[in-house]
Parts: C-alpha cells; structure tokens; sequence
C-alpha cells in the first residue's frame, strides 16, 4: 500500500519540478527579432510562417505580427548564456561585407596653432570585410584667419578588422586638393592667389553597431599662395604644407 501511494507521488513532484524548470528557462530567456530596416524586437516568438508572419509576445504582454519576409535574423538570449544564434553560421552583425558603402563625417582639423573644420562623403564597394575601395569628395578649411576653403578629390580604401558589431576600421584616401584662386585678406597689401595641391589621408576608427563611427587620423594638403607687395612691388609665394590631426564622427550607410 505504501509503495502504491509513493509512486504516484513521485511522478506528481517530477511533473512539477519540470513545470518549474521550463517556466524558469523561459523567464530567463528571450527572442530578439532584427528586421531588415534595423529594427529590433524582444519578446517570445510564438508562430513563426515562412512567407507569412512571425507573431511573438512582448515583455509587457502584448502580441505582434511581423511580415517574416521582413525579418532578417532571430536571436535567443538568456541568462547564462552570451548568445546563441539562431544559425551557427551567422555573423554577430548585421550590416553586409559586400555591395555598396556611402561615409560622411564631419572633422576637427586641429594642430598646436590653428584649427580648422572639414566634412566629406564617399562611396564605394565593399570586396570583403577587410577591404573596399571608392571615391570621395569634401570641403575643409584648415586656418579660419588665412585659409581658403579646400575642396579634396580623392580615392579611398577602407577595412574592418573584427567581425564584431563594434568593429575596428581603417581607411587611407590620397587625392587631389582644389583651392579657390582668389581671396581678400587683410593681411596682405595686394592680390593674391591659392592654388590646390597633392592631399593624402588616413585614419582609423569604430564602426558602432550599423550606422555610426568615430575616427581619428592625419591629415596632409599641399597648396601654393601667391601675393603681390604694392609697397614693395614684389611677387611673394608660399609653399604650405598643412599637417592636421583629424578627430571627427560619421554616419555610415
């Protein structure tokens, strides 16, 4: 009689504990649904129709229905795990190595007298992670007092160097700079003229998760000023070599 009683106990308490445990699991777990425009989404999934819609619900309760065409990824997180992946061969981000990239930042030119400020913008293609190449285009000012506004021309390549979502990245461009030829400036009894020259950058950085990247760097531009003394009815030209540190942010698509 009293081994009938214990086995049916057992099994009541082994239901039980297993009932606790799954509970527990999902507690400490989540989905995390990354859409193809960037969105994210956590909650559990709880149908998923390829072709149709992925239907999950929130932490508060709530139920959604997602296109799964939409969809780009689904993670599982919990607890006393980093990350498990919903396919092992996934990457841990989710922009592409391949196709098309479009950078614009905006810099600080600075130096121990002067600074200055610059943007530009390239585009290129993406061979793999570690390289694409392509061509940019900016407008900078390295000395607000002396300088004319510069306009570089330039070809670029660019690399990440993990395959993480905070990336280390590279990127060198050399070019040519164009400089507008005449300006009025006080300090000069005369005219003058600017001439543009040889530029070359580089600099290394993060990419911060898609779209964002803070960069520092070098930055070199020859240019040639030509200016006429009334006073002393001579022609003067200056060779300058500018030399910048470069310490921008960027928005990267």
């Amino acid at each position: 009689m009293i081994l009938r009683i214990k086995y049916p106990i057992f099994i009541v308490l082994f239901l039980f504990a297993t009932s606790l445990f799954s509970q527990e699991k999902t507690m400490s777990c989540q989905d995390v649904v990354y859409m193809k425009g960037g969105s994210i989404f956590r909650g559990t999934v709880t149908a998923y129709e390829i072709g149709g819609n992925l239907v999950m619900r929130t932490w508060g309760g709530a139920q959604m229905q997602l296109p799964a065409s939409n969809v780009r990824r689904i993670v599982q997180q919990c607890k006393d795990t980093s990350r498990v992946r919903a396919n092992a061969s996934e990457k841990p981000y989710t922009f592409s190595d391949h196709g098309w990239y479009h950078s614009t930042r905006f810099s600080i030119l600075t130096s121990a007298e002067y600074s200055g400020l610059g943007v530009q913008h390239s585009s290129g293609k993406k061979i793999n992670q570690y390289l694409g190449v392509g061509m940019g285009v900016g407008l900078e000012n390295f000395d607000p007092y002396w300088d004319v506004p510069t306009v570089p021309v330039f070809a670029e390549i660019r690399g990440y160097l993990l395959p993480n979502r905070i990336a280390p990245f590279y990127a060198f461009g050399v070019g040519y700079g164009f400089s507008k030829k005449g300006s009025t400036n006080e300090f000069v009894d005369g005219e003058e003229s600017w001439k543009g020259g040889w530029m070359a950058q580089g600099n290394i950085g993060y990419r911060i998760g898609n779209h964002f990247t803070i960069q520092f760097g070098i930055r070199l531009q020859r240019k040639k000023h030509s200016w006429n003394n009334f006073w002393a009815q001579s022609t003067f030209i200056d060779q300058i070599r500018y030399r910048r540190l470069d310490v921008g942010i960027g928005l990267l698509l």
